[in-house]
């Protein structure tokens, strides 16, 4: 019953969504990976400059790649064999050749396949290490501090992290294992401490809590400390959310429906946990500054309301209301990095049983075009376009208090000019736009208007 309460609330709040949730992200759009796309990683994967997107499809047991076309739209995937059941990808330089190397945690073969860059985004066959029982999750950090990348595993069926150590050729050393709680899914490798080593921190499904394991200094782990979180926590990340210099913690429960955030004391021991409604089923938690305000955001991937939400930082470690996007059906992992190459921060999630990824574009308000602009006053305003995305025509409406010399420009993702479409004394009030982008290629482009002293740019997307 209460379940059923949950999904009522939720059908409520996807009807009343606020009007924040127009102006950061776009609307999904959805590429094919393979069958049933479990995970997802963002790296410049082919060394041009812009970055692209892995995904580990449990089914098919590959990695698909999908190649960016520099603006956020993506080619066809191209899979890679991987190994049987790969639940979690990765990509880092395991070989110091200067490329984006993949790592996949294999769960029905108790391994981690590690397929080369051949330096242009295509891989070679996959090397399996053997790590514990049923790897869940993998990470790829320099844990014993020689330069070189190492990896670590989430092993759920046997409580333990497995810690690989590279010869330095992106070649491994044989496993060695800590135990953590029950049930490991996640693990994350970071400097909780503040020695300058990579700690790990583990999200136990079973046991409720967080295991936090510290360096020694050469990548030997002490005994486990466990923190009490929600229910089924699946995913773990951490990063400064408080802005006070050290490593927190966010935590997806899967079963409570929230994410908790844990405070570090700066010493790597934590307060306890406050906790953060989000979705319902949050089975991923990636944490990245997402409205461009300089803090920390929280972004989940919610398995059964087929969502992300978004939970924007007040600036000191606690959290807005959480703002739901829709994505594919069944949505088990994101990622946020900039897709199309304008600054900011979008998201890429991957939708187990659709089989396909979806591409939520920022639409935070740029500044960058030709200097620094200052928003119109309270009684002006300038609304997003609509439709948006769109394909042709979109119509841009703009209030303005007083009669004013007007300027309507519009700039591509480069900051050249396009087009102008309006130049002009207007009158006060309501006006609108109509800008016909037939004649111009699919991606991102901004419009300006220049009001008197008061400039405001926003971003839109054509798509094809």
């Amino acid at each position: 019953m209460n379940r059923i309460l949950w999904i009522i609330l939720l059908v409520l709040i996807s009807i009343n969504r606020s009007s924040a949730q127009d102006t950061l992200f776009a609307p999904a759009v959805n590429y094919n990976a393979g069958e049933t796309p479990i995970s997802i990683f963002v790296a410049d994967l082919d060394s041009d400059g812009d970055n692209d997107i892995a995904v580990a499809n449990l089914d098919f047991n590959s990695i698909s790649v999908l190649k960016n076309n520099g603006n956020g739209t993506f080619q066809t995937a191209v899979s890679y064999w991987a190994g049987l059941g790969p639940h979690s990808v990765i990509a880092a330089d395991l070989d110091g050749d200067g490329d984006k190397d993949l790592e996949a945690a294999c769960a029905s073969t108790d391994s981690l396949a590690v397929l080369k860059n051949n330096g242009d985004g295509t891989f070679q066959t996959a090397v399996g290490y053997g790590a514990g029982h049923i790897p869940f999750s993998i990470f790829a950090s320099d844990l014993d501090g020689d330069g070189d990348i190492d990896l670590v595993a989430a092993n759920s069926n046997s409580n333990n992290v497995s810690v690989l150590k590279n010869n330095g050729n992106g070649t491994f050393q044989t496993a060695v294992n800590y135990g953590v709680g029950d049930y490991p899914t996640s693990v994350f490798a970071c400097d909780l401490d503040a020695d300058e080593d990579k700690d790990l921190c583990a999200a136990n499904a079973l046991s409720g809590d967080v295991s936090i394991l510290m360096n020694d200094g050469d990548g030997t782990y002490q005994t486990s400390v466990d923190y009490i979180v929600g229910e089924n926590p699946f995913s773990v990340y951490s990063s400064d959310l408080d802005g006070d210099g050290d490593s927190d913690l966010a935590v997806a429960n899967v079963i409570t429906d929230d994410v908790s955030m844990l405070r570090n004391n700066s010493d790597g021991t934590f307060q306890e946990p406050v906790n953060y409604w989000v979705g319902i089923g949050p089975c991923s938690v990636f944490s990245s500054d997402l409205d461009d305000d300089g803090d920390n955001d929280l972004a989940m991937a919610n398995w059964i309301s087929d969502e992300v939400s978004v939970l924007l930082n007040n600036g000191n470690g606690t959290f807005q209301t959480a703002v739901s996007y829709e994505a594919g059906e069944n949505p088990t992992s994101l990622f946020a990095s900039d897709l199309d190459g304008d600054g900011d921060n979008d998201l890429a999630v991957a939708n187990y049983n659709s089989n396909n990824v979806s591409i939520l574009l920022n639409m935070t308000i740029e500044t960058r075009i030709e200097g620094n602009p200052l928003v119109l006053p309270g009684e002006s305003g300038l609304s997003q376009n609509y439709p948006n995305p769109f394909n042709g025509q979109t119509a841009i409406q703009y209030t303005l208090p007083s009669q004013s010399m007007v300027t309507i420009d519009i700039f591509d993702i480069l900051g050249r000019k396009i087009e102008t479409l309006a130049e002009g004394v207007q009158t006060a009030g309501e006006h609108q736009a109509i800008w016909d982008a037939n004649g111009q290629a699919s991606g991102i482009y901004f419009y300006r208007i220049k009001a008197e002293d008061k400039i405001e740019t926003k971003k839109m997307v054509l798509m094809k």
